[in-house]
């Protein structure tokens, strides 16, 4: 059966909402009265907007009571916008902004404290600070111990100290090279030379290599010139030296001299191991106050500072070859040694020149080139 009245005051559109059942008010506020059931339309209709004086329409979906345009829900009349900035009301009110969980203000999205979130709280969320539940927060950073401080001290020193020692190093290494640049101007001047220092006694030199330095001979203390320029100073490098068993007269000397690492002195005599670098540098120059010489290199081998009870050939305590005994056993055992074969070997009462230095390939290692002079 449909109800008249409500065919009066009520359209056939309606909500889904409530499907079937419409509302009309009789002056009373959500006091529904007649409804029926009624077929639900094929187009969902939009709901009619009727702002007729003494009469509001009620739908179920929104049981709250329509206002005209213009008014709030307590009928009284919105302001306009009055293009406020952005945070005020239309009225030019400011706005709360709202809060993240740490207690900080947002506006539109972006921190107006622009602190670290990580770690800050504020006194409103002290809990998170304490931790609590399934929240137990961060831990608070600890003091750095006593003993952390003191290894930091102690590194801090370590790396100062090891910057000074390569400064000096350095440094010594800059003031041995300018003294031997002046050394070599003097190369040819051997009078002169020993008149600066009384221990020269010759110039050795390996043409394009940076061996070309004075040989000094100190019979009275061997090792004088292991840590002494020529002028008497301290040196890393020291000065090449004659061993002490030598005979300045005789048929063997022997010289020693630095491995450096920065290749200044003995530094470059490893590079006889190349057979290569031998061919293009098979002869040396090693002149004294009493004679010139030239020698042709004719073995180049590896050694070491052996025990005293070891019973091995020892190149070392073949100092002085004046006996031909002598002199043919250190000839065969060097040729022996050598670690190619260079196709010369020199005969009793030719000079001999063995240039001796560390190496690393053992402990106590030694490289060293021996070279006959040629007639």
């Amino acid at each position: 059966m449909t109800n008249q009245n409500n065919n009066r005051n009520y359209p056939e559109s309606y909500d889904s909402g409530y499907r079937g059942r419409r509302f009309r008010d009789d002056g009373n506020d959500y006091a529904p009265d007649n409804y029926d059931v009624t077929q639900e339309p094929s187009v969902n209709q939009q709901r009619p907007q009727n702002y007729q004086s003494g009469q509001q329409r009620y739908y179920p979906d929104d049981r709250r009571r329509q206002q005209p345009q213009g008014y709030d829900n307590r009928r009284r009349p919105q302001p306009q916008n009055s293009g406020c900035p952005q945070g005020y009301d239309n009225r030019g009110r400011q706005q709360p902004y709202p809060r993240n969980d740490y207690g900080d203000n947002y506006n539109n999205g972006y921190p107006r404290d622009r602190r670290p979130r990580s770690g800050y709280y504020d006194d409103r969320y002290d809990d998170r600070r304490r931790g609590s539940g399934n929240n137990p927060g961060r831990k608070p950073k600890k003091k750095t111990s006593t003993g952390i401080i003191v290894v930091r001290v102690i590194a801090v020193i370590l790396l100062l100290a090891g910057l000074g020692i390569v400064g000096v190093k350095l440094y010594h290494y800059i003031d041995d090279k300018l003294s031997h640049n002046k050394l070599a101007a003097l190369s040819q001047d051997f009078d002169q030379l020993y008149a600066m220092n009384n221990d020269f006694f010759g110039w050795l030199k390996i043409d394009d290599t940076v061996i070309d330095y004075p040989v000094m001979y100190t019979p009275y203390d061997p090792e004088k010139y292991l840590h002494m320029d020529f002028d008497g100073n301290y040196s890393e490098s020291g000065e090449l030296f004659m061993d002490a068993d030598c005979d300045p007269n005789g048929m063997h000397y022997l010289i020693y001299g630095h491995h450096m690492f920065n290749g200044t002195m003995f530094g470059s005599l490893p590079k006889y191991e190349d057979e290569d670098f031998f061919n293009e540098h098979r002869r040396l120059r090693f002149d004294t106050r009493s004679e010139m010489g030239e020698y042709e290199i004719f073995a180049v081998f590896y050694s070491q500072v052996y025990d005293d009870s070891d019973d091995v050939f020892k190149y070392y305590e073949c100092a002085n070859l004046n006996d031909e005994g002598t002199y043919n056993y250190y000839v065969q055992n060097v040729k022996a040694l050598s670690v190619y074969d260079t196709g010369v070997t020199p005969q009793y009462g030719e000079k001999i020149v063995t240039l001796s230095t560390c190496n690393y390939h053992t402990d106590d290692g030694r490289f060293v080139v021996a070279a006959k002079k040629v007639q």
